[in-house]
């Protein structure tokens, strides 16, 4: 009987894609995807708590999560409304590999006698990776700004953010038994949170200031989503945040005197604004409150930064990074070409509790990739994500259209600060991240085949008209 309702609800969702795609609203299948990760990162701040219920259904030691669910059914969708794939271009290609090999990895996780919970677990980062990636690359780019939906998205973000930044400054924790969504610690920022949080808004912003519709209240709603990063208490979404913004702020002195900057609309007057409402917002939420209650004004998250880099419970943390790293290098040379295989754990050393404890990750994405996966892994990833990230400064560079120039831009910028804090968290494992990750890439894709002259997506052929060029410059096969 239950089997029979859930089989009749993937039905519901599977037709409802397909009507999506047939309407030529296929751009909701992915961002309602990274809608997904915003509310269940909202509700549930620690994705490895997850209770049961909505969001993570199932029964016994299945360890189902719906965005796997999510990304199946919809491409399958995508076969029913469009047909198989006829046609592959390179970059497609190299992710695909990178796929293949990982399925590879967890055969040879099986012969090698990994734990096969853990060798499962991990191979589901083949259907986050991938399967998110073909299906964000399917969409024409255009879909994603013209609908309006991306900006949809960011505003449910901010939304979000600044309920939880609220809830977290006043020390306000919701914990409720309720039917299908129990709320647990609901009101913790997660790391993954604010990465989410960050990603969406860096894209939404960038195309408000190509556009030319940026105004006060857009660089306002930047506020709470930069509070929630620091409020979040982890190092690794703080340096996400910091890089990202040095990798815009490069971007855009290096391709000054070539004028692309210019596509980013900030005048001086703009600018002054900003600084004058920043300034508002902080008197009225920190010099007020304390003039009103005659005490002195606080520095503004002056003792989360104070927790973050000078606690003792972070210097353990590093020197626990440390341990797992020399635990992992001293594994890596005895499989030195394929891996160990997923699912392979290693045991280091917890400074915290003075015991040698066991863990399937090294908090590092060069090492965990090298230990399960081989070199042959670890090259295929590294060279599948500069040819991403090559092809999305070459749209900044010379995209006809500022909003989708700016748009692969800020997607340049989320994969480089998730990589940065992919070598101190293990963004493979996480599979809210590892998913974001996914539809990231297959956004920026979608980016490139928007140009004339640009590899094909898998089953689309380019026509460099300009008609196809406005509409997302590729055609189903």
């Amino acid at each position: 009987m239950e089997a029979g309702i859930l089989l009749g609800v993937a039905v519901c969702i599977v037709a409802l894609f397909v009507r999506w795609e047939r309407e030529g609203q296929e751009q909701r299948a992915p961002l309602g995807l990274l809608a997904l990760l915003a509310v269940e990162a909202t509700i549930y701040a620690d994705p490895t708590g997850l209770p049961r219920g909505i969001f993570h259904p199932g029964s016994g030691s299945t360890q189902l999560r719906l965005p796997e669910i999510y990304i199946t059914l919809a491409l399958v969708a995508r076969l029913i409304a469009r047909g198989k794939p006829s046609r592959i271009g390179l970059p497609a290609a190299l992710w695909l590999a990178f796929g293949a090999w990982m399925t590879v990895g967890a055969v040879e996780g099986a012969l090698y006698h990994n734990l096969i919970s853990i060798d499962l677990y991990e191979a589901k980062s083949i259907i986050y990776i991938v399967g998110a990636y073909a299906l964000a690359a399917g969409v024409p780019v255009r879909r994603y700004l013209d609908s309006g939906d991306l900006f949809k998205l960011g505003a449910l973000c901010v939304v979000f953010a600044s309920v939880l930044d609220v809830m977290s400054i006043g020390h306000v924790v919701v914990n409720r038994n309720v039917p299908l969504l129990p709320l647990q610690n609901f009101g913790e920022i997660g790391a993954e949170t604010a990465a989410i949080f960050l990603a969406v808004g860096t894209m939404c912003f960038l195309c408000r200031l190509a556009s030319g519709s940026a105004r006060i209240r857009h660089v306002l709603a930047l506020i709470p989503l930069v509070a929630s990063v620091v409020l979040a208490g982890q190092r690794a979404v703080l340096v996400n945040l910091g890089l990202v913004v040095l990798v815009v702020l490069v971007v855009l002195v290096v391709t000054y005197r070539r004028g692309i900057v210019r596509r980013l609309h900030v005048g001086l007057g703009q600018l002054m604004l900003t600084v004058l409402a920043v300034v508002a917002v902080g008197m009225v939420v920190v010099v007020v409150p304390a003039a009103v209650e005659q005490r002195p004004v606080p520095v503004p998250l002056a003792s989360n930064f104070q927790d973050l880099f000078h606690s003792e419970a972070k210097a353990e943390s590093a020197q626990d990074r440390l341990n797992l790293a020399a635990s992992a290098e001293a594994l890596i040379p005895q499989h030195l070409i394929i891996g160990w295989g997923l699912g392979v754990e290693l045991q280091y050393y917890e400074t915290g509790s003075h015991m040698t404890l066991t863990i399937p990750y090294a908090h590092n994405i060069v090492l965990d990739l090298w230990l399960r996966l081989g070199i042959i892994g670890l090259v295929l990833f590294l060279v599948a994500l500069v040819a991403s990230i090559v092809d999305g400064l070459r749209v900044w560079r010379r995209h006809p259209e500022p909003e989708t120039a700016a748009l692969a831009l800020a997607i340049v910028a989320v994969l480089v600060g998730l990589m940065a804090s992919a070598l101190l968290e293990p963004l493979i494992d996480e599979y809210r991240l590892v998913t974001l990750f996914g539809v990231s890439i297959g956004m920026l894709r979608a980016a490139v085949t928007s140009m004339g002259g640009a590899q094909p997506l898998p089953g689309w052929r380019t026509e460099a008209t300009p008609l196809n060029v406005a509409a997302g410059g590729v055609k189903w096969t």
